[in-house]
């Protein structure tokens, strides 16, 4: 995937992280975290994946769903 060393961004998501990784001359990754799990060895990447281009979009429509149900 990318060196350990590759500039990261971690973003909360409720009980999870979002990690985008960016490692020079390739294309950026996107980790899925349980932050809250237990035991360590359990907040490794549930999921990763390249970024896609139509990744923000399909976020901004998340985002847009769960404003509009937020008590």
């Amino acid at each position: 995937m990318t060196a350990p060393t590759a500039p990261r961004a971690r973003f909360p998501l409720a009980h999870l992280a979002v990690e985008v990784v960016r490692e020079q001359d390739n294309p950026p990754f996107f980790a899925l975290i349980a932050i809250e799990a237990v035991r360590p060895a359990d907040r490794r990447p549930l999921f990763f994946g390249p970024v896609t281009s139509d990744m923000p979009v399909q976020l901004h429509a998340l985002a847009d769903h769960l404003e509009g149900i937020s008590p």
